[in-house]
């Protein structure tokens, strides 16, 4: 009896030991998730030393070196830079005034001719013929009119048989001038210097009027047209000077001849031409060009294309260190290009300019400087 009750009592104790440990551990679990650990309650989130757990971690984060130039702006000369193309002084299709067929080409393709050198002829047939026959109508004509003014003097004639002669002479003249523009039409030739462009006819075509014989380019002056963004068009004046490079390298200094005062509708661009001599033929019509239009003055930094950088919206710029250390993101513009570097704008006048390692550190930054 005495051992059975013993071993109730020590079956009593071992549940109440379970629920004390239970007990226990429910309220250290409840203790732990709130976040009340001793010393850092809402009233002691610093730590020995002053500074709080997020300074402490900002100051803790390591500071990237950078390599810097200091660099001043200089003045320089702004260009409007333009994607355009060649195009002729004057291109003009020569096309048939009269009908007939081509009894000679005497024009080649790609040959220069000079103002009033032959292209092609139509066969005159009987135009000769009926020319001199229109000649000796008007003779004739004159005859009877000077008769009949020398008999109406004379009160021999009347003055309506008079105005009839008279009619008769002016229609005779006015059928010889027809047949002589006929006549000239059989020739046709270069209305200004140029180059045969394109030739349409062989001999023994048949040509209606209207239909195209040759066309010709005057390629002594170059025009070279682009189209400029509504933004920039007042900046361009006629007369200003500019420059031209072509795809093939070669340049081309002119003068502004034209601004368009209405933009394209599908564009909303305006048409530039400048205007540059072309000695010997050299340029062609089409070929592609780069216009670059002086429009001002304007201080710039010319920098190298491997410094330039975008933000997160796309927006090109670089990165420089300011007074305080940190990284700032300026964007720039384009004033001036050459084959040793860019002219841009819109940074300060100067610059610590980041040359090395801007690829690892963003706006707002600290860093440390390296001078280069």
């Amino acid at each position: 009896m005495r051992l059975l009750s013993s071993l109730k009592m020590g079956s009593i104790k071992a549940k109440r030991s379970y629920w004390y440990a239970a007990i226990l551990a429910l309220a250290v679990i409840v203790w732990i998730g709130s976040g009340q650990l001793p010393g850092q309650g809402p009233a002691a989130k610093a730590t020995d030393d002053g500074i709080t757990g997020e300074a402490k971690a900002e100051t803790l984060a390591p500071i990237y070196k950078v390599q810097v130039q200091t660099l001043q702006a200089s003045p320089v000369v702004e260009e409007i830079h333009l994607l355009g193309r060649t195009e002729a002084k004057r291109e003009v299709t020569l096309r048939a005034e009269t009908a007939g067929s081509i009894a000679e080409v005497v024009a080649k393709k790609g040959q220069t001719v000079k103002k009033g050198d032959v292209i092609a002829r139509i066969d005159e047939n009987d135009r000769r013929h009926k020319l001199r026959e229109a000649e000796a109508l008007v003779r004739q004509r004159e005859i009877e009119f000077d008769a009949a003014k020398e008999l109406s003097k004379k009160n021999f004639r009347s003055k309506t048989k008079l105005a009839e002669a008279s009619t008769l002479l002016n229609g005779a003249r006015a059928s010889l001038a027809a047949m002589r523009v006929d006549l000239a039409h059989t020739v046709i030739t270069a209305p200004f210097d140029g180059v045969v462009d394109d030739r349409f006819v062989e001999e023994g075509d048949y040509l209606k009027v209207g239909e195209n014989i040759a066309s010709i380019l005057d390629l002594s002056t170059v025009v070279v047209t682009g189209d400029v963004a509504e933004s920039l068009v007042s900046k361009i004046a006629v007369g200003s000077n500019g420059r031209a490079v072509l795809v093939d390298g070669r340049e081309l200094d002119g003068v502004v001849t034209f601004v368009s005062k209405a933009s394209a509708t599908s564009t909303r661009t305006f048409r530039v031409e400048m205007e540059a001599p072309n000695p010997d033929n050299a340029v062609a019509d089409g070929i592609t060009a780069d216009i670059r239009l002086a429009v001002g003055e304007k201080l710039a930094h010319k920098l190298s294309p491997a410094v330039l950088t975008l933000n997160d919206k796309g927006i090109v710029g670089v990165k420089i260190v300011n007074r305080e250390s940190k990284v700032e993101f300026i964007p720039v513009s384009l004033v001036s290009d050459s084959p040793e570097g860019s002219w841009l704008g819109g940074l300060p006048e100067e610059i610590r300019l980041i040359t090395l390692g801007q690829e690892f550190v963003k706006a707002g930054q600290a860093v440390e400087v390296v001078e280069e």
